[in-house]
Formats: C-alpha cells, sequence, structure tokens
C-alpha cells in the first residue's frame, strides 16, 4: 500500500481547511488579500484611463471610463501628448544612466563577491564585516557625506583639489557600484562554485580577471539578469538623487515632476506623462517576472 505524503503548503493544512474555523480563517485572509488587490490595481487603471478622457470630463463629471474609447482617440491622444511633453530627451538620459548603473553595478559588485569569496586577501573577514554593516546603515545617514564628496571627489570636504560630479551621472554610478546587496548576492553565488574552476584556469595561464569575465560571471548567470532587471528597474524610477545632484541632464522622474508646475499643461496630458513613465518599469517587471520573483531564491540558496 502507497504511503501517502501530505505536503503543507501554508499557514493552514489541508486537515485545517476541513473545519469551520479553518475555513472562516481562510476566507478572512481571502477577503483581505481581494481588497489589498483592488486597492492597489485602480489607481493605475483609473490614471491610464483619465489621461484618455476631456478635460471636461475630469473636473465637470466623475466617470471611471472615459466617454471615447475608439482606436483613433487612443492613438490620437498618445501621439499628440508625446509630441507636447518632448520627453524623448529625458527617456535618452534615463536609459544612459540605467545602462551606467548595469555596467557598474555587474562589474564592481561582481569583483566585490568575487574577491571575498575565491581571492580571500588578508582582511578579507574585516571588509566582509564592514560590508555586511553598512546594510544596517540608513540611507538618510550617508547623504550629506556623499553629497560632499561629490563636490570635492573624493575629497569629502572644502578642498580646492577634486572634482565636481554634480550634474553628471557619476553620483549614481558610484553608487550603483556601492550596492551592498549585489555584493552578498555575487559571493552567495561564487561561494557554490568549486575553486576548482579557478585553480585549473590559473594553471592554464589565466589572469584573476580572465577567470572573472570569462569563466565565473557566465557562471553566475541567473543572479547577472536578476541583478540587472533590479539595477533598471530602480535606476528607472529613482527621484531623489537625480533630484539631489541633476540639473541640465534631467531624468524621466524629474521631468515628471517638473511638470506639476506647469500651468500650461492639462490635466490629461500630465496623466498621460505619467502613463509614459510607467511603460518601461511595467514592461520590464511582464516579462522578467519569474527571474524577479525568484531573487530571493538566488540570494538565499547556495547553487
Amino acid at each position: 500500500m502507497k504511503k501517502h505524503i501530505s505536503k503543507q503548503t501554508g499557514v493552514l493544512s489541508t486537515s485545517d481547511l476541513k473545519t469551520a474555523s479553518g475555513k472562516l480563517i481562510y476566507w478572512i485572509f481571502f477577503a483581505l488579500l481581494v481588497m489589498v488587490s483592488i486597492a492597489s490595481v485602480v489607481p493605475a487603471v483609473w490614471t491610464v484611463l483619465t489621461s484618455f478622457k476631456d478635460t471636461h470630463e475630469i473636473y465637470s463629471e466623475f466617470s471611471f471610463f472615459p466617454k471615447d474609447m475608439s482606436i483613433n482617440r487612443i492613438v490620437t491622444r498618445i501621439t499628440e501628448s508625446w509630441n507636447y511633453l518632448q520627453l524623448g530627451d529625458s527617456f535618452i538620459n534615463t536609459i544612459v544612466l540605467s545602462i551606467g548603473n548595469l555596467i557598474v553595478s555587474i562589474v564592481v559588485c561582481g569583483f566585490g563577491g568575487y574577491v571575498l569569496s575565491k581571492l580571500k586577501p588578508k582582511g578579507s573577514k574585516l571588509i566582509f564585516t564592514l560590508v555586511v554593516w553598512t546594510m544596517m546603515m540608513p540611507g538618510q545617514i550617508r547623504m550629506v557625506p556623499n553629497y560632499i564628496s561629490w563636490l570635492h571627489f573624493p575629497f569629502a570636504g572644502e578642498s580646492a583639489y577634486g572634482i565636481n560630479l554634480l550634474d553628471t551621472f557619476w553620483p549614481m554610478w558610484l553608487s550603483a557600484g556601492a550596492d551592498t546587496f549585489a555584493v552578498l548576492l555575487f559571493k552567495n553565488a561564487f561561494d557554490g562554485l568549486s575553486s576548482s574552476y579557478v585553480e585549473a584556469a590559473k594553471i592554464d595561464g589565466c589572469t584573476n580577471y580572465g577567470v572573472f569575465f570569462k569563466i565565473m560571471l557566465p557562471l553566475v548567470m541567473p543572479v547577472i539578469i536578476y541583478q540587472s532587471i533590479n539595477v533598471l528597474s530602480s535606476a528607472w524610477s529613482d527621484f531623489f538623487t537625480p533630484l539631489l545632484v541633476l540639473d541640465r541632464n534631467v531624468v524621466v522622474p524629474l521631468k515628471i515632476y517638473r511638470l506639476q508646475t506647469d500651468t500650461s499643461i492639462q490635466m490629461n496630458t500630465y496623466f498621460m506623462a505619467l502613463v509614459f513613465a510607467s511603460v518601461p518599469p511595467f514592461i520590464i517587471f511582464a516579462v522578467f517576472q519569474k527571474r524577479i520573483l525568484g531573487g530571493i531564491n538566488i540570494g538565499g540558496v547556495k547553487g
């Protein structure tokens, strides 16, 4: 006779769901999740629908759906809003910023994880402790010292020496290379790889850089993909750091923020700008949602 093993996959087991109290708890949680889902989805849907309404529909009457949702109306609203808002330069700047963040994050954080995992120089335990300790430090504490160091990089002071990095993308790119979580993510992935790969490559005359780029990075491609998605999504939606650093090089979040003070822009056009800004992160999440949600397993389980 085969033994049937019931695997518990949640707080309530199969036997709990057969009882009256278990069913009550289940439907209470189900109702709460439905309400949270509605509260999360409705504002986004309302923003999209409002962008296709006429101005008088927004102010004079309350309606969730626009009166005219024909294809011609949709195409006209999109093209007119895009031409009026002139978001092309902002999109290009944001793409450049995102790609720079991605390259710096993969190379610098990957090197950090590789050194702590495989090379292990003297003092690596202390460095690892400091890296972990920085995760406990609130970002607000680092804000003022970082800004001062960007004024006279790499000297954090009022010295005449150093380079002024304000109004450039370098502060965001350097911050992407100081991602503690990414360093730990790469270190954990490299820990799961055998050191024989490194030893065999060095016997064949490969340098540490060659081992890192040609052997180790391809073996942790799932981590690279997950980190790439995370960095691109964060860079596209980052508002505070560009607001603090940038002036002329306007990115999409700053452009949308500054449109609030432009009285010539109608409300439906402003909502269309919000839709334009939301499209790239939505596409990234829709295409790579499995890898985004699987990032917890990548970071918590050694390969």
